[in-house]
């Protein structure tokens, strides 16, 4: 059976998540940890790597009616009328990813949004996309990578981006 990409609404990834494994699917939300400054100093918090999806796997003809109204689901993810599958080498990538962790704190490093980049390390090597904000004091920058046909957000250390040449070429 195939992977899809689901839509929650936000902050409703777990909710979704449980849900759907209540139902019996196979579901799978890559979680990282983000760095939290606070007066106790600096702290972790989980969180999803793509804010607002997950993935799980089912046979859509068959299975989609019984999971489409779960509460905190918007929609998988398509392509006109058609649900996009997610590879098993894409999925492999995302894990790489959730594995690699972002633990490692980094100088800051700021990023002005809008600014054209590509990402020069890790499974998504090679990929452009534009600075959409810095976080964390510039421990982590968030871009907008065109993924499943869409454009998605991933965070990303700052350290693992180049920055691209203007349109106008400087």
């Amino acid at each position: 059976m195939p992977w899809y990409a689901i839509q929650t609404k936000p902050n409703k990834e777990r909710s979704v998540q449980a849900a759907l494994d209540q139902l019996g699917f196979e579901v799978y939300c890559p979680r990282i940890g983000k760095p939290l400054r606070g007066v106790k100093g600096l702290r972790w918090k989980e969180a999803a790597l793509f804010p607002g999806y997950l993935f799980a796997r089912f046979d859509f003809a068959r299975d989609y009616p019984r999971l489409r109204w779960r509460p905190g689901l918007v929609r998988v993810v398509v392509s006109g009328a058609t649900p996009l599958a997610v590879t098993e080498a894409t999925l492999a990538s995302v894990r790489q990813i959730e594995k690699e962790g972002t633990r490692r704190l980094l100088r800051p490093v700021r990023w002005k949004p809008g600014a054209r980049v590509r990402v020069v390390q890790g499974p998504f090597t090679g990929f452009e996309g534009s600075v959409s904000m810095t976080l964390g004091g510039g421990d982590r920058v968030r871009i907008l990578l065109e993924l499943f046909r869409r454009q998605a957000a991933l965070e990303c250390d700052p350290g693992l981006l180049q920055p691209l040449a203007s349109a106008g070429g400087g």
